[in-house]
C-alpha cells in the first residue's frame, strides 16, 4: 500500500511539473494543448495565416462551443477577427490547420457567399458573436486570432 501511495505521489509530482512546463508565452492564453492570441493589427486573411505560421501555428480553428466561447473572449466586442476557416472549394469549408470542419456557429442566414465572393471566416462580426463569412477574395483588413501548440 505504501508503495502504491508513493507511486501515485510521484506520478502527481511529475504530472504537475510537466503541466507547469507547458506555459504559453506572454501575450498568449492557454486553452487545452494550445496557446491563442488575438492580434489587433489589421491584415487580409492570407497575410494573417502567414503571420500565424511565423509564430509556429495557424489561424485558430473552432472545434467545439467551449473553444468558440474561449476565442470570443479574446476579441473585444464589436471587433472582427479572422479565424482559419475558408471554403477552398465552393461550400466546402476547411480549417487552415487541417483539422476537420465539424463545428460551426453560423450567424443567421450564413454562410451566404454574397456575390459568390465570400470565402474566408471571421468571428464576432458586429458583436453578434458568431461566425461570419466576409469579403470578396478575403481581402478585408481586420485583426486575427492565432493558435499554436506549445
Amino acid at each position: 500500500m505504501a508503495v502504491i501511495r508513493g507511486l501515485v505521489l510521484l506520478f502527481l509530482v511529475f504530472s504537475l511539473e510537466y503541466a507547469a512546463a507547458k506555459k504559453c508565452t506572454v501575450g498568449w492564453k492557454r486553452f487545452g494543448a494550445q496557446c491563442f492570441s488575438f492580434f489587433p493589427q489589421t491584415v487580409n486573411w492570407a497575410t494573417a495565416e502567414k503571420l500565424c505560421q511565423i509564430f509556429g501555428g495557424n489561424l485558430a480553428s473552432v472545434r467545439t462551443k467551449v473553444r468558440n466561447d474561449f476565442l470570443l473572449s479574446l476579441v473585444p466586442r464589436n471587433t472582427r477577427a479572422w479565424i482559419g476557416g475558408h471554403d477552398g472549394e465552393e461550400r466546402q469549408w476547411l480549417w487552415s490547420d487541417g483539422s476537420p470542419f465539424n463545428y460551426a456557429n453560423w450567424c443567421f442566414r450564413e454562410p451566404n457567399n454574397l456575390r459568390r465572393s465570400e470565402h474566408c471566416l471571421e468571428i464576432n462580426w458586429t458583436g453578434r458573436r458568431c461566425f461570419e463569412q466576409h469579403d470578396a477574395f478575403c481581402y478585408a483588413r481586420i485583426g486575427y486570432i492565432c493558435a499554436r501548440t506549445f
